[in-house]
Formats: structure tokens, C-alpha cells, sequence
């Protein structure tokens, strides 16, 4: 064969193959990451509830959404180039979309008639576990088949799983095991399990692992190995934090609040996974209505130390874990607000435009 013809067809091979993978990948093949950490959150300035972000310092605010529907659950992917969030854009029916973190692109990428929640990256940054009409599933992140993880699809003797109704699901670090929450008429369970395990419920030797059931819990997936932090209220009349390390077998408590009149709320692991930040709440009638303020614990226990007091809530780490943001009620109007480790440098990030929630650091 001429050795031109040869070298043409290589080319094409080539390229077709280049072409494949770009399409395998999606847009984000084409996408740089920013080149300074950002906060992503919830606004409002533009007249809805749109994601957008911004500098750490508060500067180059940029709109990543801009519709009339309502965003949600802002979340980065761990090369920092997307954002993963919820919309009621398409029939009032709240799907997954991905966009670009300058909002160059947005796309929906589930289609299912189940309104979607809590959406989570995986490490590998392949999927995305979320919510969907009560039950614990994923997707890729480039689209395609919704899988159902629970309540497990297709397996004898599982018709009673039908009646739980899933709040949380998410795969550890190293996607060996899935965290997920479900709530039934006694409260709401926390559990491990294995991918074996999703697969084979019911058979002898292959259960999930529990973990906590409270009245209400928050958890939270470390960044390294395969444990927890699940913050309770209502355990065995307790109120407190757990983190349970699932590869070794263990749990500890971290935090157990002083009297029953308060409670921990939203939980976040810094990036070292030695902290854990946790709201604290003031009970009224057995529900959290109060806020207290922002504290950190260490992992191993010991003395919590108050960050950020009053009506502060939400809160996320910057990378090198030395600051937090995180959502500030004050004169009835939220911003996000930057404050240090140690709880000094407090600085209003949005000062006001609009009303601003959800704030999520950058992983880098």
C-alpha cells in the first residue's frame, strides 16, 4: 500500500479517536480551571436564585446560571473546572446540571420525571451520586443512564426497601464504599456499604453497617479513607457529633452537646480531615430553630472552639484548611462571609447585593 495512503489512514484513525474521547469527556475537555481559588454560592442579585462565584476576597463576581428557575446545591468538581447543581428549569422538575465554573456552558445531564437532590462528586471526579425521587442513585458526569443504587433494583425479597425513603447518598474517596441515610418511622439511619454489598442485599454475610439513628442527622464524607461525621439529634435522648471510620471498625464521639436544649447542624471535614466545623443549634420543641454559631472540633475530640457566633451557618473550608466561609443572617439579609481558623478576620464577602447562601470553597 502507498505509504501516503498509509499515513492518511493513521491520521484519520487518529483523529477519530481524539474526537471519540472528546466526546466521551464532554465540553470540560476544553475547560481550564480557574486560576485562583473561588467560592461558588447562591444569589439572588440578578432577580432569581442563580449560582454564581467569585474570588475569595469577594472580587470578580461572575453569574455561572441565568434563568427564571431555581438553582440549588452548588457543588465543585474536584479539578475545579465544573459545577454541579439542581434546577426546576425543565418542567418544574428539579434535574442535575453541570456547568462551566465561569458559566461559559450549562447542561442538564439527568432527564428522569423524579425531582433530583443533594448532588455529590465522586473523587475521581467520574460521578455523581444524587437523590431522585427518594431513592439513592448516580450518573456519570457526562451524562447517560441514571443508575438506582438503592433501594436495590431487581433483588428477591426487597419490596419492604420500597417503603424507605433515601435522604443522602455518597461513595467514599476511594468509591469502595457507598454512605447513605435513609428515614423510616423511627428516624433517620445512617449507613455504610460495601459495592458488594449494594449488589447482593439480603444474602447471608452481606448487610450494611450501621451507624447512627437519631431524630435528625447531617453527615459528612471525609477526604481521605473511608469514615463519616454524622452530627445527631434525638440519640438515646443525646445530641452530638460521631465519626465513624468504617475500615477499622470503629466509631467515637467528638462533640455531645452540654444539655438538651442544643443541637449540631451541618457538618464539613477540613481539607487535612483532622477538624470537623459543625453548626449549633438552640432546640425549640424538639426542632432546631435557634442558631448559636460556627465551632471546630478536632477529630479526636476535646474542646470545641466557637468561630463564628450568632446566626452563621453552612460552613466550607479553603483548601489549605486556615479559612471558612460560610452564610451570615444579619438585618434579615444572608451573605457569605470569610473568617479564619481561629475565628479572627471576619470579612462580609458579598456585602449586601442580593440575598447569598450556600457557599462552596474551591477544592484548589
Amino acid at each position: 500500500m502507498n505509504r501516503r495512503i498509509i499515513i492518511v489512514l493513521g491520521a484519520v484513525v487518529i483523529i477519530g479517536m481524539l474526537a471519540l474521547y472528546g466526546l466521551k469527556q464532554g465540553p470540560a475537555i476544553l475547560l481550564k480551571p480557574p486560576s485562583e481559588q473561588r467560592i461558588a454560592f447562591i444569589s439572588d442579585r440578578g432577580g432569581n436564585p442563580d449560582i454564581w462565584t467569585m474570588k475569595t476576597d469577594g472580587s470578580d463576581a461572575r453569574q455561572v446560571t441565568n434563568d427564571a428557575a431555581d438553582d440549588q446545591s452548588p457543588s465543585w468538581s474536584p479539578d475545579v473546572k465544573q459545577l454541579v447543581s439542581v434546577s426546576d428549569r425543565r418542567d418544574q422538575t428539579y434535574q442535575l446540571f453541570v456547568a462551566a465554573w465561569d458559566g461559559r456552558y450549562v447542561r442538564c445531564i439527568t432527564s428522569s420525571g423524579a425531582t433530583k437532590d443533594v448532588p455529590v462528586w465522586s473523587a475521581d471526579g467520574k460521578e455523581i451520586t444524587f437523590i431522585s425521587g427518594g431513592k439513592a442513585c448516580g450518573i456519570k458526569t457526562t451524562g447517560g443512564r441514571e443508575e438506582q443504587y438503592l433501594p436495590p433494583t431487581g433483588t428477591p425479597g426487597m419490596a419492604f426497601m420500597e417503603n424507605i425513603r433515601y435522604v443522602f447518598g455518597a461513595w467514599s474517596p476511594s468509591n469502595d464504599y457507598l454512605f447513605y441515610v435513609q428515614e423510616t418511622d423511627q428516624g433517620k439511619e445512617v449507613y455504610a456499604a460495601e459495592k458488594s454489598v449494594i449488589m447482593s442485599f439480603g444474602e447471608q454475610g452481606n448487610k450494611p453497617i450501621p451507624i447512627v439513628l437519631a431524630h435528625n442527622v447531617h453527615v459528612a464524607v471525609a477526604p481521605k479513607g473511608a469514615k463519616i461525621a454524622v452530627s445527631y439529634t434525638g440519640r438515646n435522648e443525646d445530641n452530638g457529633i460521631v465519626v465513624a471510620d468504617i475500615a477499622q471498625v470503629r466509631g467515637r464521639g467528638v462533640y455531645k452537646s452540654s444539655d438538651s436544649k442544643h443541637t449540631p447542624g451541618k457538618v464539613a471535614w477540613s481539607p487535612d480531615g483532622s477538624e470537623i466545623a459543625f453548626e449549633v443549634w438552640t432546640l425549640e420543641d424538639g426542632t432546631a430553630n435557634i442558631p448559636v454559631g460556627i465551632y471546630v472540633v478536632n477529630t479526636s475530640g476535646g474542646k470545641p472552639r466557637l468561630i463564628l457566633k450568632g446566626d452563621a451557618r453552612e460552613p466550607t473550608w479553603s483548601p489549605d484548611g486556615k479559612q471558612l466561609a460560610c452564610t451570615v443572617m444579619s438585618d434579615d439579609k444572608r451573605d457569605i462571609w470569610r473568617v479564619n481558623a481561629d475565628g479572627t478576620g471576619t470579612v462580609n464577602l458579598t456585602k449586601g447585593r442580593g440575598d447569598n447562601l450556600n457557599p462552596a470553597w474551591s477544592p484548589r
